[in-house]
Formats: C-alpha cells, sequence, structure tokens
C-alpha cells in the first residue's frame, strides 16, 4: 500500500515537472533547440529538435536522440509507399516521447525497395508493413527527412497550448476522430488536439504544407 502511493506520489511529481517545462518560459532544461515550440525557419525549411527537415538524415536523427530507430516501408490498399522510422523512447529537453519521421525519398526509390523487401506482414487496415533489405536501411539511414511527428507523453491543456504556441492562423475540426487541428502555417506546424487522449505534433517544410492541410480541406469545417 505504502509502495503503491509512493509510486503515485513520484508519478504526480514527474508530471507536474514536466507541465513546468510547458508553462513557465525561461525554465527548459539545458540544450537549445530541443523543445517542441522551439522553431525555426530556415530558408523555406523548418529546424525543430536540432534537426533542419530536408537537410538532416535519418542517421543525423539517430545522433542526435541518442536511438537507433525501427525503419520500416508501409504500403497503403491504394498503393501509397512511405517509410518511416519510429523511436519509441525519445528524450528531447527532459520531455519522454515517441517521434516518427518520414523519409524523403523519390517514388522510384520506394518501389524499388517494396520489392526488394525481406518480409511482408498485413495489418488490419490492409496496409503491408515491410522490413527492408539490410542495403537498403543503411541508404535509408543517409536520405533526409521529410516530416517529423512528435507525440509528447503527457496530455496538454489547449491553454498551455497557446502559451508556446500562440494563437494557430487556422483551426480544422475532425468531428469523426474529435480532433481540431491547430494550423501554424508560417512554422509548417500542424497539432492534432484531442478532445481525450494526448496531442500530436506534426512538423513539415513550410514550402510543404500545403499537403499537409489538404486531406483536412476535404469535408471538414474550419473555426
Amino acid at each position: 500500500m505504502e509502495r503503491h502511493m509512493f509510486i503515485s506520489v513520484l508519478l504526480g511529481t514527474l508530471a507536474l515537472i514536466m507541465l513546468g517545462i510547458f508553462v513557465l518560459p525561461g525554465h527548459e532544461p539545458e540544450g537549445p533547440g530541443r523543445m517542441p515550440w522551439q522553431i525555426e525557419p530556415v530558408d523555406g525549411t523548418t529546424r525543430v529538435f536540432g534537426l533542419t527537415l530536408g537537410e538532416s538524415t535519418l542517421a543525423d536523427a539517430e545522433s542526435v536522440i541518442g536511438e537507433e530507430a525501427e525503419v520500416s516501408l508501409f504500403r497503403s490498399p491504394e498503393g501509397l509507399i512511405d517509410i518511416e522510422a519510429y523511436f519509441d523512447e525519445a528524450t528531447m529537453g527532459g520531455l519522454k516521447s515517441k517521434i516518427v519521421l518520414i523519409m524523403a525519398l523519390s517514388e522510384t526509390e520506394r518501389d524499388a525497395m517494396y520489392h526488394r523487401g525481406i518480409r511482408i506482414a498485413t495489418m488490419g487496415s490492409g496496409t503491408r508493413k515491410v522490413t527492408l533489405a539490410p542495403e537498403d536501411q543503411r541508404r535509408v539511414r543517409r536520405a533526409p527527412i521529410a516530416s517529423l511527428t512528435y507525440l509528447p507523453r503527457i496530455d496538454l491543456e489547449p491553454e498551455l497550448l497557446i502559451q508556446r504556441f500562440g494563437e494557430p492562423a487556422r483551426r480544422i475540426e475532425e468531428p469523426e476522430e474529435e480532433t481540431v487541428h491547430w494550423l501554424y502555417p508560417a512554422l509548417g506546424l500542424d497539432i492534432a488536439v484531442h478532445e481525450e487522449g494526448r496531442e500530436v505534433f506534426q512538423y513539415v517544410s513550410p514550402d510543404d504544407f500545403g499537403r499537409v492541410i489538404q486531406p483536412l480541406r476535404e469535408g471538414a469545417p474550419v473555426r
């Protein structure tokens, strides 16, 4: 009983510390550029977490995060192919999170990697998950990052997001998902704010922001 109480208090204290990092400007841990709101526009692209989208590679990300990514290829039932690098235990600026990178590879390269895959598993949605051949794993680690998705392990209130990011330029609602997308085109940032659940941050180069909001425009009301 006492042990359970101690663990509960400890977890609560850690949560408050992490929220304090979000709420109190000037109290970030050491290591500039490692917090999710520290976004630097650079020549039409974005630098976040010490990584420049479109320039920094997966190998650079693994060095910054200090963890080896799980690399997989996903082919949708419609035939669309993406190559993802997944970090399950990333800690950036003292905040624990999951991070997913989409790698910038041409359609021809992605298709060739799909056909060279050494293992294929079909997921419930019909999407195929492919384990890449070793030489393609190495090629992916030299490829630049197209987009970065950041999933913090703490739930953040809208008031805290406004304190750190300001008011979004637009809000687009996805009623079926109980989600409102907060859009910051100048930063290349889309924050998916869930009514119940944790927020999802997607970073792309501002020049590529149109492809992020295009699916949201189709049938989703703007607020």
